[in-house]
């Protein structure tokens, strides 16, 4: 009776034991089975059944071995591959093919599973259309009275970061967005006028600190306001900044620098600037980006750019986007956003604010 027992018992323990997993012996007796994830920064991160995600200490192990093929990034750039072993003298080792190599523990900079670093590979040379993760959304808006009008909003947003891989910092960032606002009305005695809305901008971030949380930046912005009298307004500019909180479910950024600013107006727009079609500006720079997820229900992000005058003291312009979003599916989300672009001194004849609230369906893709 008492071997069919321990016959049963072992066989519930290989049942509920994935055929992956590590066996993880620490120094203290005791020990620990799970999917190795990563190591980095002198700590191993295991997947368990029962409590999930867990951090060792990497000195706390005696011994344990993958299952899986690793990627073991050593300083100096180079890698070594096949799986990870630690043995009770202090030793890791990767074997590939029946060779064991001998790793000094101070070299390692990481580890991941070769399944999650090939995507990411940072030895290969990426085009610049690839790896990108993107976002959208789209709203209408239709109103018919004694006069009409028809408001269309779209906006796109991609974000690439290189490498990408859990927990390792990242060597460069790139950030693209595109916002459209189309607005026609129809006056009750047929005149019809648009006040459209299209800004564009591309930014790339260098981290150079040892945490990898301080960057230098470059950037670029189009901006197209009617409603201001703006054809044309081209900024470009650099400066340094800093990610100061990074959570999965909230982020913190900073950043500030100089912008070289070059502003075309529309040719109706000469007697409100005195016949000066085009203007050079130099302008500060100081900017911040809050992202917070609540409950995974709802997710808010926020963003305000300040930009005072080098050229005309005194004078300021801000741009600012929120945006609240729930999701209905993986891919889509409902959303409902702010933008608003401000001017200190703005033209005679219009408004500081160019104000514009949308609701309407958000898309990752």
């Amino acid at each position: 009776m008492h071997v069919r027992w321990a016959a049963l018992i072992v066989l519930i323990i290989s049942i509920a034991t994935p055929g992956n997993s590590e066996v993880v012996h620490f120094k203290n007796g005791d020990r620990l089975t799970g999917t190795f994830q990563r190591m980095l920064d002198g700590n191993v991160i295991f997947k368990t059944e029962v409590l999930g995600s867990i951090t060792v200490p990497a000195e706390k192990i005696e011994t344990f071995t993958t299952q899986a093929s690793m990627v073991v990034m050593l300083k100096g750039g180079q890698t070594a591959r096949g799986h990870l072993m630690l043995a009770k003298t202090g030793i890791w080792t990767v074997e590939s093919g029946g060779i064991s190599t001998p790793l000094e523990k101070k070299e390692i900079v990481a580890v991941y599973p070769v399944e999650v670093y090939r995507p990411a590979n940072p030895e290969r040379r990426h085009r610049p259309w690839q790896d990108w993760k993107a976002s959208g959304n789209f709203g209408y808006n239709l109103q018919r009275s004694s006069g009409h009008s028809g408001s269309l909003t779209v906006g796109f947003d991609a974000l690439r970061v290189e490498p990408e891989l859990p927990g390792f910092a990242p060597h460069r960032r790139s950030h693209y967005t595109l916002d459209m606002a189309f607005v026609n009305v129809t006056t009750p005695t047929g005149v019809a006028s648009s006040a459209n809305t299209l800004t564009s901008g591309f930014r790339q971030d260098f981290f150079f600190s040892h945490d990898q949380h301080n960057f230098l930046f470059v950037e670029a912005q189009f901006d197209h306001i009617e409603p201001q009298n703006l054809q044309l307004r081209q900024t470009y500019g650099g400066g340094i900044g800093r990610d100061v909180i990074e959570y999965p479910w909230m982020t913190f950024s900073i950043r500030t620098g100089v912008d070289f600013v070059k502003e075309h107006f529309f040719p109706s727009a000469a007697q409100q600037t005195g016949g000066i079609l085009l203007r050079n500006n130099a302008e500060g720079l100081a900017g911040e980006k809050f992202t917070l997820n609540i409950f995974k229900r709802f997710s808010f992000s926020h963003e305000l750019n300040i930009y005072p005058s080098f050229s005309s003291g005194g004078d300021y312009r801000f741009d600012t986007a929120n945006m609240i979003s729930s999701p209905i599916s993986p891919r889509l989300s409902f959303q409902v956003g702010f933008t608003d672009h401000f001017l200190s001194t703005p033209l005679p004849g219009t408004e500081k604010n160019d104000l514009i609230f949308t609701t309407g369906v958000g898309f990752k893709f």
